[in-house]
């Protein structure tokens, strides 16, 4: 039985009493649907993002030693000017340089007490009789 429109909504109690499923059940099931829906697809998805992990991981250590390799061709061409201990320390001094920098930059941008103050709302201000 459907009530008619504009009524209280419709009335659901003898689908529950004719199929013999209560509200509670209902939910527990559609839960359940659910949870096992997520399931099936993040065990799905699981292949491809550990492939995808593997790649950036191996991306990651060659850029690694790309980067190691320009930092000895920097110290190297150095060592053409200057001994070998001279373009050490300038190439590990720009190095240090270099870390602080991006150390400050991500420090500024995950610390919360580095950003502003939250403005006050006026409901927080005390009220002044005048």
């Amino acid at each position: 039985m459907v009530e008619v429109p504009g009524g209280e909504g419709p009335n659901l109690s003898p689908l529950f009493e004719s199929t013999g499923v209560a509200g509670s059940q209902v939910n527990r099931m559609l839960r359940e649907q659910i949870g096992l829906a997520m399931r099936d697809t993040v065990n799905d998805m699981m292949p491809q993002l550990r492939a995808r992990a593997r790649l950036h991981a191996t991306a990651a250590v060659l850029a690694l030693y790309g980067g190691g390799a320009l930092v000895t061709t920097v110290l190297l061409l150095i060592t053409l000017v200057a001994p070998a201990w001279v373009a050490a320390l300038i190439v590990g001094a720009i190095l240090l340089i270099a870390a602080a920098i991006v150390h400050a930059l991500a420090k500024s941008r995950t610390h919360p007490e580095s950003s502003p103050a939250p403005a006050k709302l006026p409901s927080d201000e005390p009220h002044q009789s005048k």
